[in-house]
């Protein structure tokens, strides 16, 4: 599912020529119409279709949302209407986020103690989907087709995974909360309530929603830099996105290993240090091969960040992957603003300065395990059974 969520996002980005000239878009209206307008409406939709799925078992909830992802894109590809795009978009995004909170749930209940190996899993599928998408739109505008046809695949492709999942998906793994020999779980209000005094859970949520720089945005800004900084050619600047989606898929790929290895909160630290020092070397680097191998590395350091982030979320509404889902919606905005911020940014001062404020983002991570540390050493010290004084 993670795969499936990147590909058919992937593919009206990576089809933008096509798109804009289907539909005789501007680049303004595109970005308006395929990025802004989409993303807060799936917001307010995904919010609260993922409070009302937790009263549901989350096999119908998978099953019926990857049903409703394949008739989205459908509309999509069958749309001849520039609107008709936006609302099959942001329809489809809203499916394709209620289903994944869902299988993300099966995750978290499946292996509880293995919740951060089970996500960054889930990362390397979703970097696997970055890499499939430009090939999939590639090869449908190769045959003749436009990004239509692509859409149209990847629709078939989701309708026999929706059948693969409304056959093979095991109940007691996927049954709603309370149905099983456990015991039941708080109310729906309850829940809410509760997780509105998390703070901690609205640090990892703020985290998981500082990644989004280090996606597309420092794919787009690099190309942008390799083009008009370095003077590199645009076919040859078009395989950055190839390079650090394969950066994505190594970094995650290693991140399962090394998690298991030496736990989250080391990686968080190390790969965000890491990305620190990569991103340096995106902002110094003065040839195609030196910024293709810097941002490789960049894909590979930052490709943890958001699973563990999310993990840590998780863990602070135990069984209620639904209210985490809701809860992060609330954070939409830095997928609307921080691209408009950013490329105010790179026209003002030019692109290499708007690199550098990506660094804001393993910096939070930074932080955020920095607290997190802290945190495990105090209440190791303040535990009695481990020779410290217990709090007053």
């Amino acid at each position: 599912m993670a795969l499936v969520d990147e590909l058919w996002s992937g593919v009206v980005v990576s089809g933008v020529d096509s798109v804009e000239r289907e539909l005789g878009l501007t680049h303004t209206r595109y970005v308006a119409l395929v990025f802004s307008a989409p993303l807060v409406i799936a917001a307010l939709l995904e919010s609260v279709a993922s409070l009302a799925s937790e009263a549901w078992g989350r096999k119908r909830v998978i099953v019926v949302g990857q049903g409703a992802l394949a008739a989205a894109l459908l509309y999509v590809g069958f749309s001849r209407d520039p609107w008709g795009l936006t609302l099959g978009l942001a329809l489809a995004g809203t499916a394709s986020g209620v289903a994944c909170g869902a299988a993300q749930g099966v995750l978290v209940a499946a292996d509880p103690a293995n919740v951060d190996r089970g996500l960054v899993r889930w990362a390397l599928f979703a970097a696997i989907g970055d890499v499939l998408a430009p090939l999939v739109t590639a090869t449908a505008i190769a045959l003749g087709g436009s990004y239509r046809a692509a859409i149209v695949a990847v629709a078939a492709a989701v309708l026999c995974q929706c059948a693969v999942s409304a056959c093979r998906i095991d109940s007691p793994s996927v049954m709603a909360p309370g149905d099983g020999p456990d015991e039941p779980l708080e109310p729906l209000p309850s829940a809410m309530a509760g997780a509105m005094r998390r703070p901690r859970l609205w640090l990892w949520l703020v985290v998981a929603a500082t990644c989004t720089l280090l996606d597309e945005l420092v794919v787009t800004l690099a190309t942008v830099r390799a083009v008009r900084d370095l003077g590199i050619t645009a076919a040859l600047a078009a395989a950055v996105a190839v390079v650090f989606a394969i950066g994505s898929v190594v970094g995650a790929s290693l991140g399962d290993r090394v998690v298991e290895r030496f736990g989250s909160r080391r990686v968080l630290l190390l790969s965000a240090a890491a990305c620190v020092l990569s991103l340096a070397a995106l902002l110094e680097c003065r040839g195609a091969i030196g910024l293709c191998v810097a941002l490789a590395a960049v894909g590979v350091t930052c490709a943890p960040h958001h699973a563990l982030a999310f993990a840590r979320a998780y863990d602070e509404v135990p069984g209620r992957p639904g209210v985490v889902q809701a809860c992060a919606q609330l954070f939409v905005a830095v997928d609307v603003v921080a691209p408009l911020a950013l490329g105010w940014v790179a026209d003002r001062f030019g692109a290499r300065i708007a690199i550098a404020c990506l660094v804001a983002q393993p910096g939070v991570i930074l932080v955020a395990a920095l607290l997190e540390v802290r945190r495990s050493s105090n209440v190791l010290r303040n535990n009695p059974r481990n020779g410290g004084e217990p709090r007053p």
